[in-house]
């Protein structure tokens, strides 16, 4: 038996409020976001400023693709609720299994003694990938609000053509 038009109304009424605090929430993270990158350059610069500008750059950098790997791991997950597929973004440390594979701590490529304002700007942009992951899941269940939405309204439209219901 289909719904009627009260009841689909009502759902489309929770959706819509549903997908406003996700835009909002979206918009906060958004701007903590652009908040953690800018904190992290500010303190990428002082420690450029304190130490000099040719002891913290690129050329510290190795330029060899197997001594730089990422410190995190992506965790992509896909969940099945009531015929709806869901992806979930995980950021964690890497765990691997033996000390030779450990990645090493990227602030080393700087030397031992590295200003603070360095171990802030790596803090500030780690951070930045966690509140990145926290903004995707938001994306994702947004997209899947909107895909609810859009057939809440064609059934509603179908619902008001067979009932004669002009809009």
């Amino acid at each position: 038996m289909s719904k009627n038009i009260d009841v689909l109304s009502e759902e489309i009424d929770e959706l819509m409020l549903r997908k406003l605090e996700l835009i909002e929430e979206k918009v906060q993270g958004v701007i903590q976001m652009e908040s953690l990158l800018k904190d992290g350059h500010i303190e990428l610069a002082k420690a450029r400023y304190i130490r000099g500008k040719g002891n913290i750059s690129m050329l510290q950098v190795p330029n060899n693709e197997d001594t730089v790997t990422s410190l995190f791991d992506l965790e992509t997950k896909t969940i099945n609720e009531n015929n709806d597929t869901k992806s979930c973004f995980d950021i964690s440390f890497k765990k691997l299994n033996n000390d030779t594979d450990v990645p090493k701590d990227p602030i080393k490529w700087f030397g031992v003694l590295v200003p603070q304002n360095l171990k802030n700007s790596q803090k500030r942009f780690q951070e930045s990938i966690y509140v990145s992951a926290k903004i995707a899941n938001i994306q994702a269940e947004l997209t899947s609000v909107l895909s609810k939405l859009k057939i809440l309204y064609i059934e509603k439209d179908n619902l008001k053509s067979s009932n004669g219901i002009k809009t």
